[in-house]
């Protein structure tokens, strides 16, 4: 067992002598997936907590925490204690504690706390010559509450809402405008980004065309899928160009409204995930373009590799060179190089894989530097714009690949709750969804006051600039969890996914059972994303088996 396992191992055994928050326990995990109670048991387990000259602090610019977190605050040379005081804003009371460094987590203090706003003061203790008490640092934060349930109740099964949500959109008019034109639909900004959009249109609708009974409409699901695979095969790169048989991150044949295109770049994540939709066509269809499409792609991957393992987030297209020095997160693309391994026998993607892989030990899962990477928002000075994408996507791998190897799954467990602690709000009554996370009177804080008071939860997040409740964000979280359940057995990631699963149900029926809301709100700031409704739904659908098995019985 590594040290970091048994670091983790102690810690959580020690964390039962602060609280009686956790869970009736039961003895170690149960591997053969019957009902039984779920068990939390790390509420006082710091998320890969900084330490000077070790780990890096990441949560520089984290507004709220479910764990206790530890903070960058320096020694004063000197001195050999610290006092740490915290004071809750939502009903003044006090919590201390002492420690022999001004860094280390909070642990003591935590389960004291009220889920409130806090404000945390660690003082240098000086000898007794030496003085008053010396700030060192103060830091102002939310303690959101952990989860305790399972919440809700599905309103409509899982399978079914996903059924419903695809079927809604083949007969949506923006899809419809694909069979008489051969084109996207002016009227629908969002197809300045074509990759995002062309490939939830075939990923949704090669999901819809497979399921059982097979509608009556899946030809008319395929052929939409082909024209717009077409469409995207056409205004991709040519041949012999830098980014060669690579989709556009953005297009400008449609007025995107207040959506930013920069059509003389590339986002090196996109091409992977259309990519993958490619190789699903060509799954439904045997049409063998799809595959050499996709096979195309990947080539270009392999083509512009970085030395050490990735690739650069943003590219020019018309030189290949960094349009800025900010990398890319890999994790969709060892996905796709995965699948062509996997799936298809291609070993000569192995070596491109496992050096991406490589460079995600030696980085991120290092740092904890889970930079955002969207295509509406630019990057960020390291570790002011996270998100919950990518660490889930490697978590579910690694659950998946290695769910026998102790130390990768714990690193998989500590990247769920990095993502969790940071983005899932479980209650309405956290207080993150009462603070001023946008600007006032913008379309995202509901153009009123109560901006919060109308989100569904639970439900997830999607990066720190963009604090909102969103149902692509919260599939994320369903798949990594479900993962973790099928890995460990554990009751607690599948109530979880449970939870997460019954709020897409009922934001769903809120708006009609039809398309399941790109915002999980009952205010809609602007139109849905497709992608974001095919992910939700597909997600949905890929595990209602297991969510359905369980969702009425997940305690």
């Amino acid at each position: 067992m590594s040290m970091h396992t048994l670091l983790l191992v102690s810690i959580v055994a020690c964390a039962g002598l602060f609280t009686g928050l956790q869970r009736t326990a039961m003895d170690g995990p149960v591997q053969d997936h019957q009902p039984g109670p779920p068990v939390q048991q790390d509420l006082l387990v710091p998320v890969h907590p900084g330490q000077p000259d070790v780990r890096p602090f990441w949560n520089t610019y984290s507004r709220r925490f479910i764990y206790p977190p530890a903070f960058e605050f320096e020694e004063t040379e000197g001195v050999a204690r610290y006092r740490f005081t915290a004071l809750s804003l939502s009903d003044s009371g006090v919590h201390t504690f002492a420690a022999d460094h001004p860094w280390v987590p909070i642990t003591p203090l935590w389960s004291g706390l009220p889920c409130s706003e806090v404000v945390l003061t660690v003082e240098a203790l000086p000898g007794e010559e030496t003085g008053e008490p010396v700030v060192v640092g103060e830091r102002r934060f939310i303690k959101s509450p952990p989860f305790d349930g399972p919440y809700g109740e599905p309103a409509y099964d899982y399978g079914e809402s996903g059924r419903l949500c695809l079927r809604d959109l083949l007969l949506q008019p923006k899809m419809q405008y694909w069979f008489t034109h051969g084109k996207p639909d002016p009227s629908y900004p969002l197809w300045v980004h074509p990759s995002k959009m062309v490939r939830g249109i075939i990923q949704g609708m090669v999901t819809y065309s497979r399921l059982i009974p097979r509608p009556p409409d899946a030809d008319r699901a395929l052929e939409v899928a082909k024209i717009a695979a077409d469409f995207l095969l056409s205004i991709s790169q040519p041949e012999g160009a830098p980014l060669a048989a690579w989709p556009p991150t953005f297009w400008d044949g449609v007025d995107g409204d207040i959506h930013p295109t920069y059509t003389r770049e590339h986002m090196a994540l996109e091409p992977a995930e259309v990519a993958m939709a490619y190789l699903d066509l060509f799954e439904a269809t045997e049409e063998g373009q799809y595959f050499e499409a996709a096979r195309r792609i990947a080539g270009t991957y392999v083509n512009v590799q970085r030395e050490d393992g990735t690739w650069y987030q943003r590219i020019e297209t018309s030189t290949g060179n960094p349009i800025e020095e900010h990398l890319l997160v890999p994790a969709s693309v060892i996905e796709m190089f995965s699948r062509f391994i996997n799936g298809y026998g291609v070993t000569e993607y192995e070596d491109p894989r496992e050096r991406a892989i490589s460079w995600c030990w030696d980085n991120p899962l290092k740092t904890f530097s889970w930079e955002a990477q969207y295509e509406d928002t630019r990057p960020r000075r390291r570790y002011r714009n996270l998100s919950h994408r990518e660490p889930l996507m490697l978590a579910a791998l690694l659950f998946r690949e290695k769910p026998d190897d102790l130390e990768r799954r714990a690193e998989a467990e500590e990247l769920l709750r990095f993502a969790e602690d940071q983005f899932v709000i479980w209650e309405k009554s956290d207080p993150i969804t009462r603070a001023e996370l946008f600007k006032p009177g913008s379309r995202w804080s509901g153009n009123d006051p109560y901006f919060g008071t109308d989100w569904f939860v639970p439900a997830a997040a999607e990066q720190y600039l963009f604090f909102t409740p969103i149902s692509s964000a919260t599939a994320y979280f369903i798949d990594a969890y479900v993962e973790a359940f099928e890995a460990t057995g554990e009751r607690i990631y599948l109530a979880k996914a449970v939870s997460l699963a019954n709020t897409l149900t009922l934001a769903q029926q809120y708006w009609g059972g039809r398309d399941i809301p790109t915002h999980l709100r009952k205010v809609m700031p602007e139109l849905n994303w497709l992608n974001v409704s095919v992910k939700a739904a597909t997600t949905l659908i890929k595990h209602e088996e297991v969510l359905g098995r369980f969702g009425g019985n997940a305690r």
